[in-house]
């Protein structure tokens, strides 16, 4: 029985006003075990990444208050702060956000940057921090990593800082990785390779996985259960199969017919293009 690694109960985030709060997310529960996917599928603005950065205290509480349990290790981490948060988000639990840019800063070097993450949560040595960022970089398909670890962010292109975040983040060995569209700022040959990345490591491993899209494809390539949101609620939740096929909720049809024309319309266009071809 694979054991659960992170139980959440009746999530609900509020956005704080002078004289009121306005529902954003309401009443989100799940569960995550080890060596699985919860896929979390959803158009921009349905709440889906705003669950997740409240789990890991990324919300600021000064705009936002967080009602409900996120279970994790005997501890509710809606109530873990400071020092002791950091260490777990860094170490034990890792988020992978969307937008690589915000994540390094622009004034230190990649590889120095790498360095001091892995100088705050293990005991490798100098030698050791060298041959582990460039074994990071070859991880996640990246060319001449000695010179990468040398230049500074903006000095790569997103997709590149992109990858590295992914292949830092799994260095850490964490117990349970949140990733935030981690593919949206990759080009589709890089893209398969770090979906496949991230099966291999939901394959071998005890890691389990909260994987955030807008995108069906991506959250049915990897998950095995999904939560459907729309407008800041559940609208459809379970096994993914499930889900896809014999879901009642008129949402969820439509973004699965969304992806379907899509897809019929790329075969057409390639049936087009090869006919061209002949003629």
């Amino acid at each position: 029985m694979k054991k659960t690694l992170l139980k959440v109960e009746n999530i609900s985030i509020f956005l704080n006003k002078k004289k009121s709060k306005n529902c954003l997310v309401e009443n989100i529960s799940f569960e995550l075990k080890e060596g699985e996917c919860l896929g979390i599928l959803g158009e921009s603005g349905s709440g889906k990444s705003l669950t997740c950065k409240s789990i890991i205290g990324l919300l600021d509480n000064k705009i936002f208050s967080t009602e409900g349990k996120a279970i994790y290790n005997g501890k509710n981490l809606l109530e873990v702060k400071g020092e002791e948060l950091r260490k777990l988000r860094g170490k034990e639990i890792a988020m992978i956000l969307q937008n690589p840019m915000t994540c390094f800063d622009p004034l230190y070097t990649v590889g120095y940057q790498i360095a001091e993450t892995l100088m705050e949560h293990t005991s490798f040595s100098i030698q050791e921090i060298k041959r582990k960022s460039i074994e990071i970089l070859e991880k996640m398909q990246l060319k001449n990593p000695e010179e990468i670890l040398l230049k500074f962010p903006h000095q790569l292109s997103g997709g590149m800082l992109q990858r590295i975040m992914i292949g830092l983040a799994l260095a850490m060995n964490p117990k349970f990785i949140i990733a935030d569209e981690p593919t949206t700022a990759i080009d589709t040959i890089t893209q398969y390779e770090i979906m496949k990345e991230f099966q291999k490591i939901k394959r071998e491993g005890k890691i389990g996985m909260i994987f955030i899209s807008h995108d069906l494809g991506v959250i049915s390539e990897i998950s095995d259960y999904v939560i459907v949101m729309n407008k800041g609620k559940v609208i459809s939740q379970g096994e993914k199969n499930k889900v896809f096929k014999d879901t009642k909720s008129e949402f969820t049809k439509m973004l699965i017919d969304k992806k379907l024309v899509i897809i019929n319309r790329y075969k057409e266009i390639l049936k087009g293009g090869k006919n061209a071809v002949r003629s």
